[in-house]
Formats: structure tokens, C-alpha cells, sequence
């Protein structure tokens, strides 16, 4: 099972990808599958990616 932490990474991930995307079918699937892994966490795309603990 992952933690927590890990989601809202995956989430970062996928906003990178949909940013280099830009315009294509990529883009939309990766901003989606972003969207559902925050919402199971009860957030937005934006709030998980506030979110992250980064580590020094």
C-alpha cells in the first residue's frame, strides 16, 4: 500500500506530464487520472500538490 505522500507525488507527476502535453489527449488523461487520485484523498489537483512534504 502506498502512503499518502506518495499519491500526492503521483499527482505532481501527472501535472508535469499534462504540462508537457499541452493540447493533446495526454493532457486531459493525465489531468484526470490527477483529479481522481486527489479526490480519493478528499482534495483538489491544486490543494494535493500545496500539500507535499518536501524533504531536505
Amino acid at each position: 500500500m502506498r502512503h499518502p505522500q506518495d499519491d500526492l507525488l503521483i499527482v505532481y507527476a501527472l501535472v508535469q506530464l499534462a504540462h508537457d502535453n499541452k493540447t493533446t489527449q495526454r493532457e486531459e488523461e493525465a489531468l484526470n487520472l490527477a483529479a481522481d487520485i486527489a479526490h480519493q484523498h478528499g482534495l483538489t489537483v491544486t490543494d494535493a500538490i500545496a500539500q507535499i512534504e518536501l524533504k531536505p
